[in-house]
């Protein structure tokens, strides 16, 4: 079976993964993801190795970054179909309203990665990477709207960047609630900051829209509140799983 290779460019890193392509409509849902890896080397070498592995038939791209000549090239070499999504490019779940020309290509993949998965529902999409991001999408498919702000290393960078004494923290996953010395409660408010700022989007949400389902993926990991009641997915693949539908 030939595979799709699937790119996610980031703000601050290269994802690829190999999925399987999708055959039928039920499918859509599935994973179908077969092997992922961060980028650790230039591209026509990953491209090779890839290949020489998998029967590639497609390449489908995801990228927030600029223009990459060594990608193009290596991408040239590769000699299959190549799809790079914009926001021009429609959903092929269901038909998606309102989506802005400037919406960024990793939340159109996380977006439709999402309504590949639940088309029946309210969404709430959240890339918790370099940024956090919000997508809002209704039942009858219209993108509600979003919200952008930094993620937590942005944050702790922020912090160190913009004082004069506060040192330079690396994220972790969990920080306790109050700090006890400088850098906990650096980490305190970064983490768990987050945290509460994506719990209030769900609980306002929540308030307008019962049948809320919460998508979350990114490079950041995060528990919430038991109080928070939404159905919330957790789904590392989820540009890739919106690359796949393409």
């Amino acid at each position: 079976m030939r595979m799709d290779l699937l790119i996610d460019i980031g703000n601050t890193s290269a994802k690829i993964a190999v999925a399987e392509p999708i055959r039928d409509s039920n499918q859509s849902s599935e994973v179908g993801i077969v092997h992922f890896e961060r980028l650790s080397e230039p591209w026509h070498v990953a491209f090779a190795r890839l290949r020489s592995i998998f029967g590639l038939s497609s390449v489908r791209i995801s990228s927030v970054a600029g223009e990459d000549v060594e990608l193009n090239a290596a991408l040239e070499e590769m000699d299959v179909p190549i799809i790079r999504l914009t926001a021009e490019v429609p959903c092929p779940v269901k038909p998606v309203q309102n989506v802005p020309k400037t919406l960024g290509a990793d939340r159109w993949a996380a977006d439709i990665g999402a309504l590949s998965q639940d088309p029946n529902s309210t969404l709430l999409v959240i890339d918790a990477g370099t940024c956090l991001t919000y997508d809002v999408i209704s039942r009858e498919g219209v993108l509600l709207g979003g919200a952008i702000s930094p993620g937590v290393q942005l944050r702790l960078n922020a912090m160190h960047e913009h004082t004069a004494l506060l040192p330079l923290v690396e994220a972790e996953a969990e920080a306790v609630l109050m700090g006890y010395d400088t850098r906990t409660a650096m980490l305190s408010a970064a983490v768990n900051g987050t945290r509460f700022e994506m719990e209030g989007y769900i609980r306002q949400l929540l308030c307008e829209y019962s049948d809320l389902h919460v998508f979350i993926t990114g490079g950041n990991t995060f528990s919430f509140s038991q109080d928070v009641r939404s159905h919330v997915t957790h789904d590392p693949y989820l540009v890739f799983r919106g690359l796949r539908a393409l």
